[in-house]
């Protein structure tokens, strides 16, 4: 897990001093090292036993920041050469590069480190592009072949690992953070309006290629680009190596299916997470109480115990004890797990005190304005920063793939037939959902009983200015794994790398993925339940309490009563005047909290960011 910095120029000869002052930028993605490689010509004669100077007809520079996880020795060390044909900046982890390393051996491959990113190159080397098709794992790498004079970009299934870039006819400047891009001369620091008054409108969508910073993108995730650097420049095609495919067949559920199915999803999880705790330093879990988060400590646990290690995990939460945030707490359901798997429970509540002084740094570190404070997150990874654990493992992304919100009731009812859709939505009436959901998803199952789901569909969209608010659940589920789910994981990613934290997901390992991409849906939302094979899964596993768990809370924050509050008035002083002139709901608050904190949010995020107050 690191940071990488790149520029590749066509004329221009390459600045030791800007590649400097961009990778700093980024110290906190990788502070164990640093390292460059200069290739071809450059200005400013440095000397330092941190940079490589190699020739080359193309005018290029990586850059590195380390944050030791695999192999501790400067063996580690990157950029990295590999048979004095390819070089590499890679950011992320493979965490199938024993079993893959194993089968180059068998094809006469040699390795001299213990790192997974030699096991990247020697793919590329065997399998060119269709290695990542083998990777299992999350990574942003631009990898360069001397001999082709070819450049090899990619990032992960999922996006876990940001990869930005700028490109015009003589640069394509690349890096995990945007910061690092406003470092170069080449680049104007502009903001992309029509990107920030989509974001006040709909929300983030770290999804879409564009950011909020004019002419720097993000690199497509699933995806590479492979071509000299005159494709790169002039001709950039980025091409898709991995797509989803959900199953759409709508079948009656059975009990004998569902236990078949919880207990391969039990085996697959089970090493997702196995396959995750390979470190070579100390691995904890972030614990929300919830059934996803308590799954994962559960198997960590397991698996711990069985390699013979004696070492109580360590588990990290955010809780909420003081007086008009309790509506946010979990810590009942933190500590019961906490006490039944014997971990040690690391605890932190975000006091209402530290906010202003917290708030500024999560939009340094997101670069493109999120949904909310995310002070639940930092404060998680601010309190793991604090102990000696440099990695946790967190249960992003189990929602998106199980149906765990009750948002897709819609997605579910409208495949039901007419004796199921009753009965289901009787069961749901038992939980603590909003009745408003389950009456208009019952509505619309309804409608398609009687006049098909074609034209309820067709009727409903109209009638919503919406297209496809009806999808089929995994349908559904597929949509959100490449949108809504891609931006929490940025979230993830940049506040854990903001305290040099290592966050990985088991719920994202691919073969994971695809499986409960192809499980019918109604073995993930059932009689009532959300997640239901995943409840199964773990029935007489965990306690009940937690299986069975009616409300979801999902790292609430008490945003509300802090910015209605005591915090008030810093709230307003840090409102846009225009948005309080043009919008007199954002000076009277009148506004739902969640749009209210997208003004401020985009307020600040252009004050960091274009006014230099950090």
């Amino acid at each position: 897990m690191c940071g990488i910095v790149g520029v590749i120029q066509r004329n221009e000869l390459i600045d030791v001093n800007t590649i400097k002052k961009m990778n700093d930028k980024i110290h906190h993605r990788g502070p164990d090292d640093e390292g460059y490689l200069i290739a071809g010509n450059y200005t400013n004669n440095v000397s330092s036993d941190k940079i490589e100077f190699i020739e080359s007809n193309i005018n290029f520079s990586f850059a590195h920041r380390r944050l030791s996880i695999q192999d501790l020795s400067t063996a580690g060390h990157q950029p990295m050469s590999y048979q004095d044909r390819y070089w590499i900046v890679y950011n992320g982890e493979i965490y199938n590069f024993l079993e893959l390393k194993s089968e180059l051996v068998s094809l006469g491959y040699n390795f001299s480190n213990n790192t997974d990113t030699e096991v990247i190159i020697a793919s590329y080397d065997a399998w060119k592009e269709d290695c990542l098709n083998k990777f299992n794992g999350m990574w942003s790498f631009v990898l360069y072949d001397t001999l082709e004079e070819k450049f090899f970009i990619s990032r992960d299934r999922f996006g876990i690992k940001p990869l930005y870039y700028y490109k015009d006819e003589d640069n394509f400047i690349f890096a995990s953070e945007i910061k690092s891009i406003l470092e170069h001369p080449s680049v104007l620091k502009r903001e992309n309006e029509f990107y920030l008054n989509s974001y006040i409108k709909e929300g983030p969508k770290e999804y879409l290629k564009e950011t909020a910073f004019k002419n720097i993108y993000r690199f497509d995730f699933s995806s590479y680009f492979l071509g000299t650097v005159d494709e790169l420049l002039f001709n950039f095609q980025i091409k898709k190596f991995w797509e989803i495919k959900p199953n759409l067949s709508v079948e009656k559920f059975s009990l004998e299916k569902a236990k078949e199915y919880a207990e391969k999803y039990y085996l697959l999880l089970e090493d997702a997470v196995r396959v995750r705790l390979r470190a070579d330093v100390k691995i904890g879990s972030a614990l929300s109480g919830g059934l996803d988060s308590s799954s994962i400590v559960y198997l960590v646990n397991k698996l711990l115990k069985e390699q013979r290690n004696e070492e109580l995990q360590e588990t990290f939460s955010s809780i909420y004890h003081t007086s008009g945030t309790q509506h946010c707490d979990e810590s009942e359901f933190i500590n019961e797990i906490a006490e039944f798997l014997n971990v040690n429970s690391n605890q932190i509540e975000p006091l209402e005190k530290d906010i202003p002084f917290e708030y500024k740094k999560v939009i340094y570190m997101m670069e493109n304005p999120p949904e909310t404070t995310l002070m639940s997150s930092w404060h998680t990874f601010k309190l793991v920063s604090s102990t000696n654990v440099k990695v946790t493992l967190d249960g992003q992304g189990a929602d998106e793939q199980l149906a765990g919100y009750s948002r897709y009731l819609k997605n579910y009812f409208i495949s039901l037939s007419f004796i199921d859709l009753f009965k289901e939505t009787y069961a749901f009436f038992k939980m603590p959902f909003s009745k408003r959901t389950i009456l208009v998803s019952f509505f619309v199952g309804l409608l398609s009983n009687i006049i098909g789901k074609k034209l309820t569909i067709f009727t409903v969209s109209n009638i919503l200015k919406k297209k496809y608010p009806f999808r089929n659940l995994n349908e559904q589920l597929a949509f959100d794994l490449h949108s809504s789910l891609v931006t929490l994981i940025h979230y993830a990613d940049h506040t854990s790398m903001a305290f040099s934290i290592e966050s990985r997901m088991p719920f994202m390992d691919y073969r994971l993925v695809e499986f409960l991409a192809s499980i019918p849906s109604c073995y993930k939302m059932h009689n009532g339940w959300t997640k239901y094979i995943a409840r199964l899964a773990f029935k007489n596993k965990l306690p009940d309490n937690i299986v069975w768990r009616k409300d979801k809370m999902g790292w609430l924050l008490p945003e509300d009563y802090w910015f209605r509050g005591n915090l008030k008035n810093w709230f307003l002083l840090n409102m846009d005047k225009n948005d309080l002139k043009t919008n007199p709901k954002v000076l009277d608050m009148s506004l739902p909290i969640k749009q209210l904190i997208r003004y401020m949010n985009k307020n600040q995020f252009k004050k960091i960011f274009f006014k230099e107050e950090i």
